[in-house]
Protein backbone atom coordinates (compact mmCIF):
# COMPACT_ATOMS: atom_id res chain seq x y z
CA UNK A 1 0.00 0.00 0.00
CA UNK A 2 2.98 2.50 0.87
CA UNK A 3 4.67 2.03 -2.32
CA UNK A 4 1.35 2.63 -4.25
CA UNK A 5 0.92 5.67 -2.58
CA UNK A 6 4.78 6.76 -3.29
CA UNK A 7 3.68 5.67 -7.34
CA UNK A 8 0.74 7.39 -7.58
CA UNK A 9 -0.18 9.33 -4.37
CA UNK A 10 -3.99 10.20 -5.14
CA UNK A 11 -4.88 6.83 -6.67
CA UNK A 12 -3.20 4.77 -3.75
CA UNK A 13 -5.43 7.12 -1.17
CA UNK A 14 -8.26 6.27 -3.48
CA UNK A 15 -7.53 2.65 -3.09
CA UNK A 16 -6.64 2.92 0.67
CA UNK A 17 -10.13 4.12 1.13
CA UNK A 18 -11.86 1.89 -0.93
CA UNK A 19 -10.09 -1.46 0.70
CA UNK A 20 -10.17 -0.04 4.04
CA UNK A 21 -12.90 2.71 5.08
CA UNK A 22 -12.60 6.18 6.78
CA UNK A 23 -10.14 5.82 9.03
CA UNK A 24 -6.85 3.54 8.08
CA UNK A 25 -3.65 2.71 9.92
CA UNK A 26 -1.01 2.21 8.08
CA UNK A 27 2.48 1.65 8.11
CA UNK A 28 5.55 1.10 10.19
CA UNK A 29 8.15 3.10 12.54
CA UNK A 30 8.78 6.33 11.34
CA UNK A 31 6.19 5.73 8.14
CA UNK A 32 3.71 4.72 10.34
CA UNK A 33 0.38 7.35 9.63
CA UNK A 34 -3.44 7.19 10.43
CA UNK A 35 -5.08 8.29 7.35
CA UNK A 36 -8.85 9.64 7.39
CA UNK A 37 -11.28 9.98 4.40
CA UNK A 38 -14.64 11.33 4.12
CA UNK A 39 -16.05 15.05 5.57
CA UNK A 40 -16.73 13.77 8.63
CA UNK A 41 -12.81 13.37 8.97
CA UNK A 42 -11.99 16.93 7.55
CA UNK A 43 -14.72 18.44 10.24
CA UNK A 44 -13.06 16.03 12.99
CA UNK A 45 -9.85 17.46 12.38
CA UNK A 46 -10.64 20.67 11.06
CA UNK A 47 -13.12 21.88 13.73
CA UNK A 48 -14.94 19.81 16.22
CA UNK A 49 -11.67 17.95 17.45
CA UNK A 50 -8.99 20.78 16.40
CA UNK A 51 -7.72 20.98 19.91
CA UNK A 52 -6.59 16.86 19.82
CA UNK A 53 -3.97 17.81 16.78
CA UNK A 54 -0.93 19.90 15.97
CA UNK A 55 0.61 21.47 12.97
CA UNK A 56 4.15 22.02 14.19
CA UNK A 57 5.40 18.52 14.62
CA UNK A 58 3.86 17.42 11.30
CA UNK A 59 4.43 20.27 9.15
CA UNK A 60 8.33 19.75 10.33
CA UNK A 61 9.84 19.25 6.68
CA UNK A 62 8.74 23.05 5.69
CA UNK A 63 10.65 24.23 8.38
CA UNK A 64 13.90 24.66 5.81
CA UNK A 65 12.17 26.92 3.77
CA UNK A 66 9.45 28.41 6.37
CA UNK A 67 11.07 28.99 8.99
CA UNK A 68 10.63 27.78 12.59
CA UNK A 69 8.19 30.47 13.36
CA UNK A 70 6.25 30.65 10.05
CA UNK A 71 2.01 30.26 10.62
CA UNK A 72 2.12 26.71 9.50
CA UNK A 73 4.60 25.63 11.40
CA UNK A 74 2.94 27.33 14.38
CA UNK A 75 0.77 25.84 17.44
CA UNK A 76 -1.19 27.57 20.36
CA UNK A 77 -0.57 31.25 21.27
CA UNK A 78 2.30 31.83 19.33
CA UNK A 79 0.14 31.34 16.10
CA UNK A 80 -2.74 32.97 17.01
CA UNK A 81 -0.36 35.45 17.99
CA UNK A 82 1.88 35.94 14.97
CA UNK A 83 -2.06 35.26 13.21
CA UNK A 84 -3.45 38.29 14.55
CA UNK A 85 -0.60 40.54 13.03
CA UNK A 86 -0.66 38.74 9.91
CA UNK A 87 -4.22 38.65 8.99
CA UNK A 88 -4.82 42.65 8.17
CA UNK A 89 -2.80 42.15 5.49
CA UNK A 90 -5.17 40.32 3.46
CA UNK A 91 -8.50 41.66 4.15
CA UNK A 92 -10.96 41.10 1.51
CA UNK A 93 -9.82 45.10 0.39
CA UNK A 94 -6.31 44.49 0.19
CA UNK A 95 -6.41 41.77 -1.86
CA UNK A 96 -8.91 42.99 -3.92
CA UNK A 97 -6.42 45.94 -4.72
CA UNK A 98 -3.99 43.84 -6.21
CA UNK A 99 -6.46 42.78 -9.28
CA UNK A 100 -4.78 45.49 -11.87
CA UNK A 101 -1.51 43.56 -10.88
CA UNK A 102 -3.06 40.27 -11.25
CA UNK A 103 -4.19 41.08 -14.79
CA UNK A 104 -0.91 43.07 -15.97
CA UNK A 105 0.99 39.86 -15.13
CA UNK A 106 -0.60 37.40 -16.27
CA UNK A 107 -1.40 38.99 -19.55
CA UNK A 108 2.59 39.43 -20.00
CA UNK A 109 3.15 35.87 -19.87
CA UNK A 110 0.20 35.63 -22.29
CA UNK A 111 1.69 38.02 -24.74
CA UNK A 112 4.65 35.28 -25.02
CA UNK A 113 2.34 32.99 -26.51
CA UNK A 114 2.59 32.53 -30.46
CA UNK A 115 0.40 30.68 -32.75
CA UNK A 116 2.28 27.17 -33.78
CA UNK A 117 4.68 27.38 -30.51
CA UNK A 118 4.77 24.61 -27.91
CA UNK A 119 5.26 25.31 -24.16
CA UNK A 120 5.04 23.93 -20.75
CA UNK A 121 1.46 25.73 -19.33
CA UNK A 122 2.64 24.79 -15.82
CA UNK A 123 6.32 26.75 -16.34
CA UNK A 124 5.17 29.79 -18.21
CA UNK A 125 2.10 30.84 -15.91
CA UNK A 126 4.67 29.81 -12.65
CA UNK A 127 6.96 32.44 -13.62
CA UNK A 128 3.60 35.07 -13.98
CA UNK A 129 2.59 33.63 -10.71
CA UNK A 130 5.82 34.19 -9.18
CA UNK A 131 6.07 38.18 -9.98
CA UNK A 132 2.50 38.38 -8.77
CA UNK A 133 3.13 36.80 -5.13
CA UNK A 134 6.49 39.00 -5.47
CA UNK A 135 4.71 42.23 -6.10
CA UNK A 136 1.75 41.64 -4.02
CA UNK A 137 4.04 40.95 -0.64
CA UNK A 138 7.01 43.45 -1.19
CA UNK A 139 5.36 46.10 -4.19
CA UNK A 140 7.41 47.34 -7.48
CA UNK A 141 10.49 48.27 -5.63
CA UNK A 142 11.61 44.35 -5.32
CA UNK A 143 8.83 43.38 -7.77
CA UNK A 144 11.43 43.30 -10.28
CA UNK A 145 13.32 41.14 -8.83
CA UNK A 146 11.23 38.33 -8.65
CA UNK A 147 12.85 35.90 -10.71
CA UNK A 148 16.02 36.43 -8.68
CA UNK A 149 13.82 35.42 -5.87
CA UNK A 150 12.46 32.63 -7.02
CA UNK A 151 15.72 31.03 -8.37
CA UNK A 152 17.56 31.51 -4.86
CA UNK A 153 14.08 29.89 -3.27
CA UNK A 154 13.95 27.10 -5.85
CA UNK A 155 16.33 24.78 -4.56
CA UNK A 156 14.69 24.85 -1.17
CA UNK A 157 10.90 24.36 -3.17
CA UNK A 158 12.38 21.68 -4.68
CA UNK A 159 13.91 19.96 -1.62
CA UNK A 160 10.31 19.86 0.40
CA UNK A 161 8.55 18.28 -2.19
CA UNK A 162 10.60 15.12 -1.30
CA UNK A 163 9.70 12.26 1.01
CA UNK A 164 10.96 13.57 4.46
CA UNK A 165 12.31 9.60 5.11
CA UNK A 166 14.85 10.34 2.17
CA UNK A 167 15.43 13.19 2.96
CA UNK A 168 19.22 14.50 4.88
CA UNK A 169 18.99 17.93 6.87
CA UNK A 170 22.21 18.05 7.55
CA UNK A 171 24.55 20.68 5.92
CA UNK A 172 27.22 19.04 3.85
CA UNK A 173 28.49 21.34 1.82
CA UNK A 174 27.12 20.61 -1.96
CA UNK A 175 23.90 18.97 -0.74
CA UNK A 176 20.59 19.55 -1.63
CA UNK A 177 19.89 20.50 1.71
CA UNK A 178 23.11 23.13 2.15
CA UNK A 179 21.60 24.39 -1.40
CA UNK A 180 18.42 24.67 0.08
CA UNK A 181 19.77 26.76 3.30
CA UNK A 182 22.47 28.82 1.24
CA UNK A 183 18.85 29.65 -1.36
CA UNK A 184 16.92 30.74 2.18
CA UNK A 185 19.95 32.88 3.39
CA UNK A 186 20.42 34.73 0.13
CA UNK A 187 16.53 35.30 -0.11
CA UNK A 188 16.52 36.78 3.52
CA UNK A 189 19.47 39.09 2.35
CA UNK A 190 17.09 40.48 0.20
CA UNK A 191 14.11 40.85 2.38
CA UNK A 192 16.46 42.47 5.45
CA UNK A 193 17.53 45.05 2.96
CA UNK A 194 14.09 45.81 1.78
CA UNK A 195 13.05 46.27 5.56
CA UNK A 196 16.23 48.29 6.16
CA UNK A 197 15.17 50.72 3.54
CA UNK A 198 11.22 51.13 4.05
CA UNK A 199 12.18 51.77 8.47
CA UNK A 200 14.67 54.33 7.11
CA UNK A 201 12.02 55.91 5.14
CA UNK A 202 9.81 55.56 8.37
CA UNK A 203 12.33 57.06 10.88
CA UNK A 204 13.06 59.57 8.31
CA UNK A 205 9.47 61.07 7.62
CA UNK A 206 9.04 59.66 4.41
CA UNK A 207 7.67 56.40 5.06
CA UNK A 208 3.80 57.13 4.59
CA UNK A 209 3.55 56.23 1.14
CA UNK A 210 4.62 52.71 2.87
CA UNK A 211 1.18 52.06 4.51
CA UNK A 212 -0.70 49.62 3.89
CA UNK A 213 -3.98 51.71 3.71
CA UNK A 214 -2.17 54.15 0.94
CA UNK A 215 -0.81 53.40 -2.48
CA UNK A 216 -2.03 51.15 -5.02
CA UNK A 217 -1.60 48.31 -4.29
CA UNK A 218 -1.22 47.49 -0.85
CA UNK A 219 1.75 45.32 -0.39
CA UNK A 220 1.47 42.98 1.98
CA UNK A 221 5.26 44.16 3.77
CA UNK A 222 3.74 46.93 4.13
CA UNK A 223 0.96 45.75 6.20
CA UNK A 224 3.37 43.76 8.46
CA UNK A 225 5.69 46.51 8.96
CA UNK A 226 3.17 49.17 10.21
CA UNK A 227 0.73 46.50 11.97
CA UNK A 228 0.17 45.91 15.57
CA UNK A 229 -2.49 44.89 17.77
CA UNK A 230 -4.17 46.19 20.36
CA UNK A 231 -1.14 46.02 23.14
CA UNK A 232 1.30 46.94 20.51
CA UNK A 233 2.88 43.93 19.26
CA UNK A 234 4.31 43.18 16.30
CA UNK A 235 6.39 40.94 14.61
CA UNK A 236 10.39 40.86 15.46
CA UNK A 237 12.51 40.69 12.40
CA UNK A 238 13.10 36.80 12.16
CA UNK A 239 9.29 36.34 12.63
CA UNK A 240 8.47 38.59 9.82
CA UNK A 241 10.94 37.08 7.42
CA UNK A 242 9.50 33.37 8.37
CA UNK A 243 6.75 35.32 7.22
CA UNK A 244 7.36 36.59 4.57
CA UNK A 245 9.23 33.48 3.10
CA UNK A 246 6.35 31.07 3.79
CA UNK A 247 3.64 33.19 1.73
CA UNK A 248 6.54 33.52 -1.06
CA UNK A 249 6.64 29.55 -1.37
CA UNK A 250 3.00 28.75 -1.00
CA UNK A 251 2.14 31.64 -2.53
CA UNK A 252 3.43 30.72 -6.11
CA UNK A 253 4.48 26.97 -5.53
CA UNK A 254 0.21 25.80 -4.51
CA UNK A 255 -1.40 28.68 -6.98
CA UNK A 256 1.15 27.89 -9.96
CA UNK A 257 0.01 24.67 -8.95
CA UNK A 258 -3.80 25.06 -9.78
CA UNK A 259 -2.91 27.40 -12.68
CA UNK A 260 -1.40 23.80 -14.06
CA UNK A 261 -4.61 21.60 -13.51
CA UNK A 262 -6.68 24.67 -14.60
CA UNK A 263 -5.07 24.65 -17.80
CA UNK A 264 -5.10 20.42 -18.05
CA UNK A 265 -8.77 20.80 -17.39
CA UNK A 266 -10.06 23.35 -19.63
CA UNK A 267 -8.32 21.53 -22.12
CA UNK A 268 -9.76 18.41 -21.35
CA UNK A 269 -13.11 19.74 -21.46
CA UNK A 270 -13.83 21.88 -25.02
CA UNK A 271 -17.17 22.36 -24.52
CA UNK A 272 -16.85 23.74 -20.88
CA UNK A 273 -14.46 26.10 -22.31
CA UNK A 274 -16.40 27.01 -25.09
CA UNK A 275 -19.32 28.11 -22.52
CA UNK A 276 -17.30 30.08 -20.37
CA UNK A 277 -16.11 31.71 -23.42
CA UNK A 278 -19.53 32.62 -24.69
CA UNK A 279 -20.22 33.84 -21.02
CA UNK A 280 -17.01 35.90 -20.60
CA UNK A 281 -17.85 37.75 -24.12
CA UNK A 282 -21.44 38.70 -22.63
CA UNK A 283 -19.71 40.11 -19.67
CA UNK A 284 -17.20 41.66 -20.65
CA UNK A 285 -16.55 41.52 -24.21
CA UNK A 286 -12.29 42.13 -24.54
CA UNK A 287 -11.90 44.06 -21.55
CA UNK A 288 -10.13 42.53 -18.48
CA UNK A 289 -12.49 41.92 -15.47
CA UNK A 290 -12.90 44.07 -12.72
CA UNK A 291 -13.58 43.03 -9.10
CA UNK A 292 -17.24 44.00 -9.68
CA UNK A 293 -17.37 41.93 -12.80
CA UNK A 294 -16.29 38.51 -11.45
CA UNK A 295 -19.43 37.66 -9.60
CA UNK A 296 -21.03 37.49 -12.67
CA UNK A 297 -18.82 35.15 -14.28
CA UNK A 298 -20.04 32.02 -12.59
CA UNK A 299 -18.25 29.52 -15.16
CA UNK A 300 -14.97 30.57 -14.95
CA UNK A 301 -15.44 31.03 -10.76
CA UNK A 302 -16.83 27.13 -11.44
CA UNK A 303 -13.75 26.57 -13.28
CA UNK A 304 -11.58 27.46 -10.27
CA UNK A 305 -13.70 25.72 -7.95
CA UNK A 306 -13.88 22.09 -9.98
CA UNK A 307 -10.20 22.32 -10.17
CA UNK A 308 -9.89 22.79 -6.97
CA UNK A 309 -12.08 20.52 -5.62
CA UNK A 310 -10.37 17.57 -8.16
CA UNK A 311 -7.20 18.84 -7.98
CA UNK A 312 -6.48 20.42 -4.20
CA UNK A 313 -2.76 22.06 -3.12
CA UNK A 314 -2.45 19.32 -0.60
CA UNK A 315 -3.52 15.09 -1.44
CA UNK A 316 -3.17 14.18 2.16
CA UNK A 317 -2.62 16.65 4.93
CA UNK A 318 -0.81 15.89 8.14
CA UNK A 319 -1.06 16.86 11.65
CA UNK A 320 0.14 15.64 14.96
CA UNK A 321 -2.39 13.87 17.15
CA UNK A 322 -1.35 15.58 20.59
CA UNK A 323 -4.68 13.96 22.85
CA UNK A 324 -6.61 11.01 21.63
CA UNK A 325 -9.65 11.34 19.78
CA UNK A 326 -12.80 9.05 18.19
CA UNK A 327 -14.30 9.04 14.28
CA UNK A 328 -16.63 6.49 13.81
CA UNK A 329 -15.81 4.55 16.21
CA UNK A 330 -12.20 4.10 15.79
CA UNK A 331 -9.52 5.73 18.74
CA UNK A 332 -6.89 7.72 17.17
CA UNK A 333 -4.45 7.88 19.72
CA UNK A 334 -2.00 10.72 20.73
CA UNK A 335 1.50 10.88 19.35
CA UNK A 336 0.75 9.86 15.81
CA UNK A 337 0.82 11.71 12.26
CA UNK A 338 -2.30 11.80 11.05
CA UNK A 339 -3.55 13.23 7.85
CA UNK A 340 -6.65 13.76 5.95
CA UNK A 341 -7.87 13.79 2.42
CA UNK A 342 -8.99 17.00 0.19
CA UNK A 343 -7.99 15.00 -2.46
CA UNK A 344 -10.25 12.05 -1.71
CA UNK A 345 -13.29 13.99 -0.08
CA UNK A 346 -13.74 16.24 -3.79
CA UNK A 347 -13.84 12.67 -5.33
CA UNK A 348 -16.54 10.57 -3.43
CA UNK A 349 -19.98 9.84 -5.41
CA UNK A 350 -21.78 10.60 -2.25
CA UNK A 351 -20.78 13.86 -2.08
CA UNK A 352 -20.14 14.69 -5.43
CA UNK A 353 -22.45 13.25 -8.47
CA UNK A 354 -20.34 11.71 -11.00
CA UNK A 355 -16.99 12.65 -9.06
CA UNK A 356 -14.68 12.34 -12.17
CA UNK A 357 -16.87 14.67 -14.12
CA UNK A 358 -15.41 18.53 -14.55
CA UNK A 359 -18.49 20.43 -13.92
CA UNK A 360 -18.10 23.83 -13.16
CA UNK A 361 -21.80 24.37 -13.24
CA UNK A 362 -21.93 22.62 -9.93
CA UNK A 363 -20.92 26.13 -8.76
CA UNK A 364 -23.51 28.11 -10.70
CA UNK A 365 -26.09 30.48 -8.26
CA UNK A 366 -29.06 28.90 -7.45
CA UNK A 367 -27.20 25.31 -7.32
CA UNK A 368 -26.85 23.16 -4.18
CA UNK A 369 -24.64 24.04 -1.29
CA UNK A 370 -21.69 21.44 -1.37
CA UNK A 371 -21.92 19.44 2.08
CA UNK A 372 -20.11 20.96 4.75
CA UNK A 373 -16.13 19.85 5.00
CA UNK A 374 -16.82 18.49 1.60
CA UNK A 375 -14.61 21.39 -0.07
CA UNK A 376 -11.72 21.75 1.82
CA UNK A 377 -9.02 22.97 -0.59
CA UNK A 378 -7.35 25.56 1.71
CA UNK A 379 -8.25 23.77 4.85
CA UNK A 380 -10.99 25.01 7.08
CA UNK A 381 -11.62 26.67 10.82
CA UNK A 382 -9.80 29.32 12.51
CA UNK A 383 -6.69 28.01 10.73
CA UNK A 384 -7.95 28.22 6.81
CA UNK A 385 -5.06 29.12 5.05
CA UNK A 386 -4.20 32.20 5.17
CA UNK A 387 -3.81 33.51 1.50
CA UNK A 388 -6.62 31.75 -0.23
CA UNK A 389 -9.03 34.68 -1.24
CA UNK A 390 -5.13 35.56 -3.45
CA UNK A 391 -4.89 32.33 -4.42
CA UNK A 392 -8.67 32.45 -5.72
CA UNK A 393 -8.28 35.78 -7.40
CA UNK A 394 -5.19 34.83 -9.68
CA UNK A 395 -6.95 31.60 -10.55
CA UNK A 396 -10.16 33.58 -11.82
CA UNK A 397 -8.07 36.20 -13.41
CA UNK A 398 -6.04 33.05 -14.94
CA UNK A 399 -9.12 31.21 -16.56
CA UNK A 400 -11.07 34.77 -17.54
CA UNK A 401 -7.80 35.88 -19.89
CA UNK A 402 -6.99 31.95 -20.74
CA UNK A 403 -10.54 32.33 -22.26
CA UNK A 404 -10.01 35.73 -23.97
CA UNK A 405 -7.16 35.48 -25.26
CA UNK A 406 -6.09 31.96 -26.16
CA UNK A 407 -7.12 28.77 -28.41
CA UNK A 408 -4.46 25.90 -27.21
CA UNK A 409 -4.78 22.24 -27.05
CA UNK A 410 -3.23 19.65 -24.64
CA UNK A 411 -0.26 17.19 -26.21
CA UNK A 412 -0.68 15.30 -23.40
CA UNK A 413 -3.80 14.85 -22.08
CA UNK A 414 -3.23 12.63 -18.72
CA UNK A 415 -1.35 13.24 -15.83
CA UNK A 416 0.04 11.89 -12.56
CA UNK A 417 0.39 14.07 -9.75
CA UNK A 418 3.80 14.75 -8.13
CA UNK A 419 4.90 16.26 -5.15
CA UNK A 420 4.41 16.17 -1.55
CA UNK A 421 3.73 19.75 -0.06
CA UNK A 422 1.80 20.69 -3.27
CA UNK A 423 0.88 18.21 -5.97
CA UNK A 424 1.41 19.21 -9.72
CA UNK A 425 1.15 17.35 -13.30
CA UNK A 426 4.15 15.27 -13.63
CA UNK A 427 5.92 16.94 -16.75
CA UNK A 428 4.48 19.79 -16.41
CA UNK A 429 1.12 20.90 -18.69
CA UNK A 430 2.54 20.43 -22.59
CA UNK A 431 0.31 22.43 -24.68
CA UNK A 432 -0.11 23.88 -28.76
CA UNK A 433 -0.71 26.98 -28.84
CA UNK A 434 -3.21 27.08 -31.96
CA UNK A 435 -4.86 30.78 -32.40
CA UNK A 436 -4.38 34.27 -30.46
CA UNK A 437 -7.96 35.65 -29.91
Amino acid sequence: MLARLGRDLGAGLQEMHRRFGPVVDVGHGPARAIYLFGADANEHVLSSAAAAFEWGPAMRSLVVVDGPTALVVSDGEDHRRRRRLVQPAFSRRRVDAHLGLIVREVDRVLDTWRPGSRLDAHASLRSGVRRIVLRALFGEHLGDRADEVGERLEPALRYIQRNPLTRLDVSAGVNAYSRSRRGVRATDEIVRAEIARRRGQQEGGAGSSDRADEGDPPDVLSALLVEADADGDVLDEDELLDQVRSLVAAGYDTTSGGAAWLVLELGRNPAVLAEMRDEIADVLGDRPPTVGDLPRLSLAFGAVHETLRLWPPGFGVPRWSIASSTLHGHEIPAERLVLYSPYVTGRLPELWPEPERFDPKRWAPGAPDPHPYSFVPFGGGYRRCIGFALATLELQVIAVRLAQRVEWRLRRSDARPTGLASATPKGGVPIEVLALR
